[in-house]
């Protein structure tokens, strides 16, 4: 989320970022927008690779759900204005992780467990 949304997020809300979020002046709509479709194909690039090499087992069916949630939640906690308190850098994985942890986590199949 971090590479691919915000980084492309940064990119396209300075160009085209004129109309900004009422409760943080400092991000825009554009911006958000970026951040979540730029860290959903990155995501879900990173579930079709992973899978490939064989890390984990995904059920196609209801991860580009979960996925979007995920997504979801990592654009809605990079958006709260806290910048001066806590880097988003910081706080926006550490949400991405447990959204990711709770939606996925019970239902990701690791092979190296089905090994044993």
């Amino acid at each position: 989320m971090m590479r691919g949304g915000d980084g492309f997020a940064d990119i396209v809300g300075r160009r085209f970022g004129s109309l900004k979020l009422p409760f943080n002046n400092k991000k825009s709509w554009v911006r958000s927008a970026a951040m979540f479709i730029s860290g959903f194909l990155l995501s879900t690039l990173m579930l079709l690779y992973c899978p490939w090499l064989g890390y984990i087992n995904v059920s196609w069916d209801q991860a580009f759900g979960k996925l979007a949630l995920v997504t979801l939640a990592a654009t809605a906690v990079e958006c709260i204005p806290v910048t001066e308190v806590l880097d988003d850098s910081i706080y926006v994985p550490l949400a991405t992780m447990l959204v990711a942890f709770l939606l996925f986590g019970h239902t990701a199949t690791f092979i190296y467990e089905q090994m044993f």
